[in-house]
């Protein structure tokens, strides 16, 4: 029996948050990991927050109610995935908020680990985060080199519980918060996120980095593992590049939202892009995502997809909101 047992009568010790949309599938597998966990159910409460499904997800929830000792289903309207994560934390009933990924496969021992690490390190983390291995729908390419890890949402960081170093911080698929510390800094800004098939990010940037200003410590453990789904859709140059487009979109956007000022945004994205432009081989050009419009490269151009045009990708997607945005 884990050491972390409760009662139903009592406050849950966590809140596992699912934030969903259209992945019912998927959703069916992560709920049924979570009635596996080492620890006792009724330690733990399960949300699902429901952003507008159009599929089966409200039945899969419902086929699921008796499984668990806390399980809620909570319908969100408004679409956007920062606002389907603040409605979590905000109805929640435990002071730890632990969100998982829709297509994200907890361990079993995944709860248990969190809270330990809760109880035992000081000072008490802010946010724990733990390794994100990917489920591959089809076998890994050869082209999938580690810089691009970062871009399907991987993450490993050793087998040895630490603090996060400076210029690192966990990942949605797999992330747990204060209560309290949410609730000060006023959750997730919600112009920023996914909504619906949008790759506009930024949201947890933004956040960690107000934690962070407020002195608080970001920490992992290597036992709080998921597994998170790598769809074959993903696994191609055209998404990776429109992946790295709006991440540095999404920068740009969370530095206005900061403060840094138009010209300085202006001044510094133009020779950045210009720095890149100079430094790469003409091939690269192939890949320059225009905003809004497909990216015209096929498989064959597999071998061109290294750092350097995901770097001009990321570094258009910031000079295009400085200057078109």
């Amino acid at each position: 029996m884990s050491q972390h047992a409760n009662v139903v009568n009592q406050t849950p010790l966590i809140s596992v948050v699912i934030c969903t949309y259209n992945r019912a599938d998927r959703l069916l597998l992560a709920l049924e990991a979570l009635t596996q966990q080492t620890l006792p159910s009724d330690a733990f409460e399960v949300l699902v927050v429901d952003n507008r499904s159009t599929d089966n997800t409200s039945a899969i929830c419902q086929s699921f109610q008796a499984r668990f000792a806390r399980f809620r289903y909570v319908y969100e309207p408004m679409q956007g995935l920062s606002k389907a994560r603040n409605t979590g934390w905000r109805v929640s009933q435990s002071p730890y908020i632990a969100y998982l990924d829709d297509d994200a496969i907890p361990c079993q021992g995944w709860i248990e680990a969190i809270l330990t690490v809760f109880e035992t390190v000081q000072p008490k983390p802010v946010s724990i985060g733990g390794p994100i291995y990917p489920l591959w729908e089809i076998p890994r390419p050869d082209w999938v080199t580690p810089v691009m890890e970062t871009l399907f949402t991987m993450l490993d960081g050793g087998d040895v519980p630490r603090w996060f170093e400076d210029d690192e911080y966990p990942w949605g698929a797999n992330v747990i918060y204060r209560r309290d510390a949410l609730e000060k800094a006023g959750g997730f800004c919600e112009q920023l996120g996914r909504k619906g098939q949008s790759l506009l990010s930024g949201e947890e940037t933004l956040l960690n980095a107000t934690l962070k200003a407020q002195g608080e410590g970001f920490y992992y453990s290597p036992q709080a593992a998921v597994s998170h789904w790598v769809p074959k859709e993903r696994i191609h140059p055209e998404w990776l590049v429109q992946r790295s487009y709006w991440q540095g979109y999404s920068v740009a956007l969370v530095d206005h939202i900061v403060g840094k000022s138009s010209l300085y945004q202006r001044l510094s994205s133009t020779w950045n892009l210009l720095k890149r432009v100079l430094d790469l081989n003409p091939l690269v050009f192939e890949c320059l995502p225009r905003p809004k419009r497909p990216i015209p490269i096929g498989p064959m151009q597999i071998g061109l997809l290294d750092r350097a045009r995901l770097i001009l990708s990321w570094q258009w997607g910031y000079f295009s909101k400085v200057w078109f945005g």
